[in-house]
């Protein structure tokens, strides 16, 4: 199981969003996505953190077996992503940062395509 899969996993398992979990790392939600799509790969520094907030081992990360997930405090993580995500400031500020994103790729992308022609 890579890196990605196992942090996926233990992701889903807390049921927190890419989001939540980056916002948590201080990273963006495309850098988290990333690590879980095993297309970069996190510090170690990050690492140690990805494994507090989600409650497992370091060492569950950093070996080639599958991860054993803490399910006793489940309802409280519940309870915290219920909290992340009701909160419609924020999930606002998320969805314009990342219709930013988008745009600008898009402007990127027909630029782009413009000077081939």
């Amino acid at each position: 199981m890579t890196l990605g899969e196992k942090l996926k996993k233990a992701r889903i398992n807390k049921n927190f969003t890419q989001e939540y979990l980056a916002e948590m790392l201080s990273v963006s939600q495309k850098t988290y996505s990333n690590f879980e799509n095993d297309k970069s790969k996190p510090g170690f520094s990050q690492v140690e953190e990805m494994a507090k907030v989600l409650d497992v081992s370091v060492l569950d990360f950093l070996s080639g077996d599958s991860i054993t997930v803490n399910q006793s405090d489940n309802k409280v993580a519940i309870a915290q992503n219920y909290a992340a995500i009701n909160n419609p400031e924020k999930l606002i500020e998320q969805y314009e940062e990342r219709i930013k994103e988008l745009k600008e790729q898009l402007e990127y992308w027909k630029n782009k395509s413009e000077g081939n022609k």
